[in-house]
């Protein structure tokens, strides 16, 4: 068993890398990560240009709505005005005549106030427009050359996924599936190496009976955090 515990300890060694170089692929440069910021933040300004727009185009359109009915209502008033047969039918019509004409008249106040507001902020989208269209290429290039410098990297997590089939392919399946179940509930790492008489997974102390296991190449799981030990013997 022991030269199975020394193939789970070379495979938790190449896991442990392979985290380690996966992890450096999503970590941005400090040259990238600027221009990543700032184009992050000129894509959100866009973007909120771009709702203000509309919302005030959706406004827009529900007031020109709301005029052409009261402009229609006006007429009808006005159409009205004509067949009214007293004093009193002449005096209630001009109410409503009056109270539909200042109802048209801040309708399309409010018409015109929307056509300003549209303008500012049109204005305001196409600089930033302008402004993101030299920022999108300068943030293409650096992320271009981001990851061009990532070809090692990637060229050695190619080979260590390659190293980790190696050993995987030696090992039993009941082996490979208690490393993989310890591996996922102690963040990656199945097999801890044994200092002294203490598991560096987790400070837990092993009991002497456990350490003689151990020294005879016996399979011993922590106690206090169930990882596989491996204890590193002298070499001959």
């Amino acid at each position: 068993m022991s030269a199975e515990v020394d193939k789970l300890w070379d495979l938790q060694q190449v896991v442990s890398q392979l985290a380690d170089r996966e992890g450096q692929l999503e970590v941005k440069p400090e040259s990238f990560a600027v221009v990543d910021r700032e184009y992050e933040a000129a894509s959100e300004d866009l973007q909120k240009l771009e709702q203000s727009l509309e919302a005030i185009a959706k406004e827009r359109r529900r007031v020109d709505g709301e005029l052409h009915d009261q402009q229609e209502l006006l007429k009808k008033y006005q159409g009205q005005l004509m067949l009214v047969k007293n004093q009193q039918q002449y005096a209630a019509a001009w109410r409503e005549i009056d109270v539909a004409r200042k109802h048209v008249k801040e309708l399309e106040d409010s018409v015109l106030k929307c056509m300003t507001e549209a303008e500012g902020v049109q204005k305001q989208l196409d600089e930033r427009r302008g402004e993101f269209d030299d920022l999108k290429s300068r943030y293409d290039s650096a992320h271009t050359e981001w990851q061009a410098s990532l070809s090692e990297l990637r060229a050695e997590i190619e080979q260590l996924r390659a190293k980790q089939a190696q050993v995987e392919a030696a090992l039993p399946e009941n082996i490979k599936r208690e490393f993989s179940q310890i591996a996922k509930q102690r963040q990656g790492v199945a097999v801890a190496r044994v200092a002294g008489d203490t598991c560096t997974g987790c400070r837990t102390r092993i009991r002497p009976a456990l350490a003689q296991r151990l020294k005879r190449g016996e399979p011993v799981n922590c106690e206090g955090c169930s990882r596989i030990l491996y204890l590193e013997r002298p070499e001959l």
